[in-house]
């Protein structure tokens, strides 16, 4: 199958603006299209599709090459072919998804259908092996059964040696996913693998960090982070969010050490690149501070993600400070303390003040927050506190101030899975109410779309009737994914009210690895 000229054009001269791409014959080796569901731009910033595309390439039996979603200058797809060799999709064995964001989910398929690739799996006879792995999937694949042969649920580093030869075999005998299937961590649909057929699926996850370093392997300016060098520092969280996928699905926490974060950063040190230092909860990693010192020492740049209100003093900013940061990312998420107790940020308002003091001392130039609404039990009265809080903040910070307000989403494999989410409706009132009572302050407000987030929730906690709408939609608006959505049958309002506890849910089947019964103790908003 020829590719067009033009869009050989376009990935070479992508691809000569990066360095540490890795371009291998293919001769006697294994073919894996990685593909991102979303545009290189936004791909590329995936420090999950960099370090698995590092291991991959690091072994002699695989090449493999990166794939996103490609769009002209209107807006519409084009076919999706390969950075390193402008192959197109369909020329590869093994195609694998990473998966970060359940909003995602309508470009796989868009993806497939763009390469003239049969989007449902039962049509695929002799196709390549399609499978999907990230942090989406790992919550709850169900809804990409149809579109799939097989999902990876969890960390990928230590799977690598027995996934990579059992996806070789089955792309040599198409319809043959026996290995696939034996592999820790997969889920073959097909083989109705599942708790009502008998076999569950263990999450897996990486023990010591420090055998896989994690941080960027190419350099590019055409993504969000720029000419960031992304170095992984934890991963998993103590806290416990009862919204919170991220907190969930990757536990236990585990810390990498001094050592084994600087050697990683070493390379962007010493080319001059900022190094962005990358964790559920940077804050509570016990060496961020001797971290920072020591990049500050080489004289290095640093920058972080978010940060936890009562973390931030004098000595941690002053570090920033010193390392170039202009700006700190605070995460309240609720505006009163009795509503961010309850979700699980165990956060006091004084925390949050205080951490826009520091921020004036040291002459940041800018705080950005985070908050939700709609979240299980909140008021208007609780909209209008969180509106307040950012008034305060405002009062002791005088610079640029950014609010960005999210709508609360009910997430697979969380304490809050059982939990409705509010109508658009009433998400749209509550936005209204919080820009309406900071009008006029000066304050910078972004917000999201509670009819995407609608979508997004039902991507989250569907089932296989998500895939078959994703493989028959007519396009990929929101009105276009809702209509295809009610013709398999899904109600909106239904499928994203209240569950009820107990009752079975499409992802029982996955084994997190979280003590028996810990979501359900911690499911309950009464008390």
């Amino acid at each position: 199958m020829s590719v067009p000229w033009p869009l050989v054009e376009k990935a070479r001269s992508v691809l000569a603006q990066e360095r540490g791409a890795v371009v291998k014959d293919w001769g006697g080796r294994l073919p894996v299209a990685l593909v991102y569901p979303s545009p290189y731009f936004v791909g590329m910033s995936s420090l999950g599709v960099q370090t698995v595309y590092h291991l991959l390439n690091q072994r002699e039996d695989v090449v493999c090459e990166r794939v996103f979603l490609a769009l002209d200058r209107r807006g519409k797809a084009t076919e999706p072919i390969s950075l390193e060799s402008q192959r197109p999709l369909s020329d590869f064995p093994v195609i694998a998804f990473s998966v970060s964001f359940e909003l995602d989910y309508p470009n796989v398929a868009r993806i497939l259908r763009d390469a003239g690739i049969p989007a449902l799996q039962s049509e695929r006879q002799g196709w390549p092996v399609v499978i999907a792995g990230g942090a989406a999937v790992t919550g709850n694949p169900v809804p990409l059964a149809p579109l799939l042969d097989a999902a990876f649920v969890g960390e990928v580093e230590e799977a690598l040696e027995v996934l990579v030869p059992a996806l070789a075999e089955a792309a040599a005998q198409p319809r043959d996913l026996g290995a696939l299937a034996q592999v820790p961590g997969v889920w073959v649909p097909a083989l109705r693998q599942n708790g009502a057929g008998g076999l569950r699926v263990r999450r897996v996850w990486a023990g010591d960090l420090d055998r896989w370093p994690t941080a960027s392997v190419i350099v590019t300016k055409l993504t969000e982070f720029g000419d960031m060098h992304l170095v992984e520092v934890a991963r998993g969280c103590v806290r416990g969010c009862r919204f919170c996928l991220a907190g969930h699905i990757y536990r236990p926490l585990r810390e990498r050490s001094v050592e084994a974060v600087m050697a990683a950063a070493e390379p962007g040190v010493r080319e001059g690149r900022t190094v962005g230092l990358v964790a559920p909860s940077l804050s509570d990693a016990r060496g961020l501070g001797e971290v920072l010192r020591r990049l500050v020492d080489r004289g290095a740049r640093a920058s972080v993600s978010s940060l936890r209100a009562d973390t931030v003093d004098d000595e941690l900013v002053s570090l920033l400070v010193r390392a170039g940061n202009l700006s700190i990312t605070i995460a309240p998420e609720a505006g009163c303390d009795r509503l961010r107790r309850l979700i699980g940020k165990d956060l006091e308002t004084d925390d949050i003040l205080r951490s826009a003091e520091v921020a004036e001392r040291h002459g940041l130039a800018e705080i950005k927050l985070y908050f939700m609404v709609g979240l299980p039990t909140e008021t208007d009265d609780d909209v209008k506190e969180a509106a307040r809080i950012v008034l305060q903040v405002r009062s002791r910070f005088s610079r640029r101030l950014v609010v960005n307000v999210a709508s609360f989403i009910p997430k697979a494999n969380t304490p809050f899975q059982w939990q409705g989410m509010a109508p658009p409706e009433v998400l749209e009132a509550r936005l209204r109410l919080f820009e309406g009572e900071l009008r006029g302050s000066g304050v910078t407000i972004r917000s999201e779309s509670p009819r995407w987030a609608r979508l997004q929730a039902v991507f989250s906690r569907g089932d296989e009737r998500v895939g078959l709408a994703l493989a028959g939609a007519a396009g990929w608006s929101r009105s276009q994914l809702e209509r295809a959505l009610d013709d398999q049958g899904v109600d909106l309002a239904r499928e994203t009210g209240p569950r009820v506890l107990g009752e079975p849910l499409p992802w029982d089947f996955i084994e997190s690895g979280l003590p028996p019964r810990y979501l359900e103790q911690r499911a309950s908003v009464v008390g």
